[in-house]
């Protein structure tokens, strides 16, 4: 699905995912900020509301909310080059990879030479994603609101990001790696971690972290197919010196 009307002239597709959404007003409030930024595709895990009763709340948006889709959580994964997830709890710290966040402004940027499938994945009015789901994302975005009070509605945080994407103009550059060779990367390095004696605790860790650095560096398919390459050439040394 080619996005219209909207900042991504190379993005080939871009949807807004919610997870167990609860109130009717808030669905039918996300359904119209979409119509006003061009967007078509409304991804629904595991709702809670009944779509009819958002019909009042969405104004021209209702065409968004007769075709929104009902997706399970792993197939949506599945489904996007990238999936962006949202928090209200982010961190500073480099030790904590999970909610290491990216701002708007800082997602906007990361997003200006994008080109493929991008998901925006809101969680839960009152809890947001669980720490297993954002392991599952490739990036992460918080938006700080300067004061102890962090939890924005999620029809203002799904404005607010749209409105800092949509002020990047984004141009097509190379063909970004799919997520299947981002997945097959990351098991290579996890193999070559193991093999090297690496601390299993700290696989988890090794784990997120690649999938978040494959995020952020947006690799090609050539890029990622040296880099595995390379990964397969010295795992085989190892087994060979092994034997």
């Amino acid at each position: 699905m080619e996005v219209k009307n909207f900042g991504f002239s190379a993005v080939k597709r871009l949807s807004i995912a919610l997870v167990e959404p609860v109130y009717e007003v808030n669905v039918g409030l996300i359904a119209r900020v979409m119509k006003n930024f061009g967007l078509e595709e409304l991804l629904l895990i595991n709702p809670k509301v009944d779509l009819s009763k958002a019909r009042k709340f969405a104004s021209h948006g209702v065409d968004i909310l007769e075709k929104a889709k009902t997706i399970g959580f792993d197939e949506l994964i599945k489904s996007f080059d990238i999936v962006v997830g949202t928090t209200a709890i982010a961190t500073k710290r480099p030790s904590k990879v999970l909610r290491k966040a990216l701002t708007p402004e800082g997602l906007a940027e990361n997003l200006k030479e994008f080109s493929g499938n991008l998901c925006l994945l809101f969680g839960r009015e009152s809890t947001g994603l669980k720490n297993e789901e954002l392991k599952k994302c490739d990036l992460v975005v918080s938006i700080d609101t300067g004061t102890e009070y962090r939890t924005l509605n999620i029809s203002h945080s799904v404005a607010m990001l749209l409105y800092e994407i949509s002020k990047q103009k984004i141009e097509a550059h190379e063909e970004m790696a799919s997520r299947e060779d981002k997945d097959r990367t990351i098991k290579y390095s996890i193999r070559l971690a193991r093999m090297c004696g690496f601390q299993e605790h700290k696989v988890p860790l090794l784990r997120e972290a690649m999938r978040k650095l494959l995020g952020k560096g947006k690799p090609t398919p050539r890029e990622l197919y040296l880099l595995m390459g390379l990964l397969r050439k010295a795992i085989l040394a190892l087994q060979r010196k092994r034997v």
